[in-house]
């Protein structure tokens, strides 16, 4: 069945679910019309968003029952921010998605069927549930089928300076890093202590490593922590 931050939609008395419909990352290719000759070039293929699609029928006769039972059912799936997904079928991960339709329904037609519910996943991969992480220096294997979600993260008891992380092909250095818990979100490509950024210590010439499926060691000072995603 389908979860939103933990509640199943199938919790509600007189709801029966239809289906739940997945749609594929929606590609976005990016071409360059050409001046003269036709045709165009090819630049690249980035990838939007996906959605996931919970049409469901109302088993209640009273107008006022039935229209306070898809009040609840609004109040479940909105949320200021996004939640947590999670469909049957695709174990030990979820999306990350939003509320961003809820259709109609008639007063009258009570054995209306085909009310929908639309998450819109923003962030389009599959999550993994479990977060791993190892020591700075130790190989791992990244399974998945797109780059996982990764950081490094190391707590200074004072300053230090010139430190180094490195995957033997980027190379992140930071000029000077103050006191405090260190984050380097490798999938934002953000370097924070305690929330505060430090972006102004990093130096001319490093590159952001590049998280990826296989084989990596990243060396240096602190912890690895990733989760592998899915297309």
């Amino acid at each position: 069945m389908l979860f939103f931050n933990d509640v199943s939609i199938s919790s509600f008395p007189g709801l029966m679910v239809e289906d739940i419909r997945v749609s594929p990352i929606q590609y976005a290719p990016l071409a360059r019309q050409r001046p003269i000759r036709f045709g165009a070039e090819f630049v690249r293929i980035s990838g939007g968003s996906r959605t996931v699609a919970v049409t469901f029928a109302v088993l209640e006769q009273d107008r006022e029952a039935r229209a306070m039972l898809l009040m609840d059912v609004r109040k479940w799936a909105r949320s200021v921010d996004i939640g947590k997904l999670q469909v049957t079928g695709y174990p030990d991960m979820h999306l990350m998605a939003g509320c961003t339709e809820f259709s109609e329904h008639s007063s009258r037609q009570w054995w209306e069927d085909s009310l929908k519910v639309v998450f819109t996943a923003y962030e389009p991969y599959w999550l993994s549930d479990d977060e791993k992480s190892v020591p700075c220096g130790t190989d791992v294997l990244i399974a998945g089928s797109a780059p996982p979600k990764m950081r490094i993260v190391r707590t200074l008891s004072s300053a230090a300076s010139n430190q180094s992380w490195s995957d033997g092909t980027d190379t992140i250095t930071l000029s000077s890093v103050p006191a405090g818990r260190l984050t380097i979100d490798l999938d934002r490509q953000t370097i924070d202590v305690d929330g505060q950024s430090v972006m102004s210590g990093f130096t001319f010439g490093s590159s952001f490593i590049r998280p990826k499926i296989g084989q990596m060691n990243i060396s240096g000072a602190g912890t690895v922590i990733w989760q592998e995603r899915w297309e």
